[in-house]
């Protein structure tokens, strides 16, 4: 792990998963897409740019040290960069919560109360419950819309 940071704004509710499974700063599996991300966006410190100071809503991200990019040099992140993460982030989200909650449904478990059980389980807090519970439910929704029934039998 480097001791460089980028500061990237999220949810609520994905900083404290992604705190509760990474740590604070934030360090992703070394071979996880999320470094991929950073390894393939991190670029030269352009000559003006002063690193970002932590605000309310960000989560430290550590920079990998990679071969090519030493992380000493390479340790910039742009804007369009950082959305690019934070969608591959999102995406991880989601797939952990699609796989949960499915399974949790199945075993009979109403749909509020999987979602409280599982926000427990990944560091989220439950003031969160009805945020994730609809999130789930238009994930459901849209596959059911194409005939895709997911749902418990």
């Amino acid at each position: 792990m480097s001791n460089f940071y980028f500061y990237l704004k999220v949810k609520p509710f994905i900083g404290q998963w992604l705190v509760h499974h990474y740590g604070n700063p934030v360090v992703f599996p070394s071979r996880s897409a999320e470094n991929a991300c950073i390894r393939h966006f991190v670029s030269l410190r352009p000559k003006d740019w002063q690193p970002a100071k932590r605000e309310d809503g960000t989560v430290a991200v550590a920079i990998p040290d990679s071969g090519r990019k030493r992380v000493i040099s390479y340790n910039y992140m742009s804007k369009h960069a950082m959305e690019a993460l934070e969608e591959i982030i999102d995406d991880t989200f989601k797939m952990q919560m699609w796989k949960d909650l499915n399974e949790m449904t199945r075993r009979g478990c109403t749909l509020l109360k999987s979602v409280r059980a599982w926000c427990e389980r990944n560091g989220i807090d439950t003031d969160y419950d009805y945020t994730l519970k609809m999130r789930y439910q238009r994930m459901r929704d849209s596959y059911l819309r194409h005939g895709v029934d997911l749902r418990k039998k």
